[in-house]
């Protein structure tokens, strides 16, 4: 099974679990928007963040990028992604639901697909980049 995996190319083992990091982010989204109310969205986008990042970072650190380097340094660099990609969808779902009018739940999917792709890059070339 693991040889099988790995014979999959890097970006379609990012876009699986990527995609399964980013669903389990917007279930938590959703579902602590159903418990507490929406009302607060950047709360709940916050915690949503913060609950999904210790998954997300083991999956692309081990199951993507096969990286050796030292995990301290990496995960410092994996927050540094996760940061930037969180402020951009703060504001992003801000300008989205307060100015276009925009379903909060529908937005955040959208944002999602849009960090989605920019991420890969960050984390391939910035937080698991493998000196030659």
């Amino acid at each position: 099974m693991k040889e099988q995996w790995f014979r999959l190319d890097e970006k379609i083992r990012f876009f699986i679990l990527a995609s399964l990091n980013m669903g389990i982010r917007y279930f938590i989204f959703v579902m602590i928007g159903l418990l507490t109310g929406i009302t607060h969205y950047q709360f709940v986008l916050l915690c949503s963040w913060s609950l999904s990042v210790f998954i997300a970072f083991y999956s692309y650190k081990y199951l993507v990028f096969s990286s050796k380097g030292h995990h301290f340094f990496e995960f410092m660099k994996s927050i540094v992604i996760w940061i930037t990609s969180y402020f951009l969808n703060v504001f992003l779902l801000m300008f989205l639901v307060e100015q276009i009018k925009w379903n909060v739940y529908i937005a955040q999917g959208t944002i999602i697909c849009f960090i989605f792709l920019i991420n890969y890059f960050l984390f391939k070339h910035f937080a698991f980049s493998q000196k030659s």
